[in-house]
């Protein structure tokens, strides 16, 4: 970059000003302001290089689930705002899993890799129900969590945090960075929970935009 200004102060002198070093006035111009848009809005873009990479995968959640609570549950599948959980789940190739109430089997064959999700629930068994229900005044989110994606084929893994959106609905999520083939990687992730699995769990579809930080 500080090439190109140098080089277009050189030829702004008085007595350059030739149609050549018009053109090369206008050609740096368009190179700075190129150069300028691509790091102010990188994951927008959707093509994938060395510095970006873009992609969606299904994740259906499974077992085993472990749950904290502050106070007493009125059955295995009730919580409350501020328990903590610590649940499992597996990875497919996005278009894998329908939406809505499905037979999906979260320990179905095909899976590209291990889920991990840790979180605080911020609602409560009712507002779930309600999300499920597609009730308008549902909460829209289910919980605070941090979320491990990690690749069968060579174990790399993401970690994303934010809210983890309830039932049917979707949010966008922080990618703080990961390792193996991520190791330089951050961005975010929209996740959109598409419906539940033949467990009660849920399913969610996830958008990754990575960016390499160095």
């Amino acid at each position: 970059m500080n090439k190109t200004i140098k080089s277009m102060r050189d030829v702004a002198r008085p007595g350059n000003w030739s149609k050549k070093n018009r053109v090369a006035v206008a050609a740096a111009a368009l190179t700075s302001f190129t150069l300028a848009a691509a790091l102010i809005s990188p994951l927008k873009m959707k093509a994938n290089n060395d510095d970006l990479r873009t992609f969606t995968v299904d994740v259906a959640l499974g077992l085993p689930v472990y749950q904290l609570s502050g106070k007493p549950l009125k059955s295995d599948d009730d919580f409350n705002p501020g328990d903590t959980f610590v649940e499992d789940g597996n990875i497919y190739p996005a278009g894998t899993i329908p939406k809505g109430k499905t037979n999906f089997d979260p320990n179905a064959p095909g899976a590209i890799g291990k889920y991990r999700v840790r979180g605080t629930f911020m609602t409560d068994l009712a507002g779930f129900l309600q999300a499920v229900a597609d009730n308008k005044h549902a909460p829209p989110d289910l919980a605070f969590a941090t979320e491990m994606y990690t690749l069968l084929t060579d174990k790399s893994t993401l970690l994303t945090d934010g809210t983890w959106p309830n039932a049917h609905l979707s949010g966008d999520r922080a990618v703080l960075g990961g390792t193996g083939s991520f190791a330089e990687f951050v961005g975010e992730v929209h996740e959109e929970n598409i419906g539940e699995n033949v467990k009660g769990f849920c399913n969610f579809r996830v958008t990754f935009k990575l960016r390499r930080v160095n």
